[in-house]
């Protein structure tokens, strides 16, 4: 997204393909040290980036780690993580780029999210920090191609 700040929240909103059920909207940005020092600094508005369609990689550990997956379980919007397993990159190379999804007809996690890379790890279960460089891409890869269906369904609407 942007250099130093943090995806603090999603913004969730009525969807178009749907119009009883709920879709990502964006999500709402802080600085990332003001969203790291919330208990001790005065009050700084965050930032809204609005998008038909939020990608979501950051699986690592620490306080932004799977902040979207993180956020929908705590929404009660989806029910639980997978924990990310141990390490094993042989495992996690597939498991990560097969397991990439965005339209809600495949599994998407929630209609407007597509999740790939570490957070699946986080979301599914898969082992941790086994993708490289190259499962990353590949992720990305048909991460890309998966919201180029999503923009396309939803210019139909």
């Amino acid at each position: 997204m942007f250099n130093a700040t943090a995806a603090e929240d999603l913004i969730i909103r009525t969807d178009a393909l749907n119009p009883s059920g709920k879709r990502i909207g964006g999500v709402v940005t802080n600085w990332t040290l003001v969203s790291l020092n919330h208990n001790h600094q005065s009050c700084m508005d965050p930032s809204t980036v609005t998008a038909p369609i939020v990608c979501s990689f950051a699986g690592h550990d620490g306080p932004f780690g799977a902040a979207s997956v993180k956020r929908l379980v705590s929404s009660g919007l989806i029910n639980k993580l997978g924990d990310m397993r141990a390490l094993d990159m042989n495992l996690a190379e597939d498991a990560v780029v097969n397991a990439t999804r965005g339209t809600y007809a495949r599994g998407q996690v929630y209609p407007g999210l597509i999740v790939g890379g570490v957070e699946l790890a986080e979301l599914d279960g898969h082992p941790r920090m086994g993708p490289t460089f190259g499962a990353m891409l590949a992720s990305g890869t048909k991460a890309a191609h998966e919201a180029l269906k999503v923009l396309a369904s939803l210019k139909n609407c």
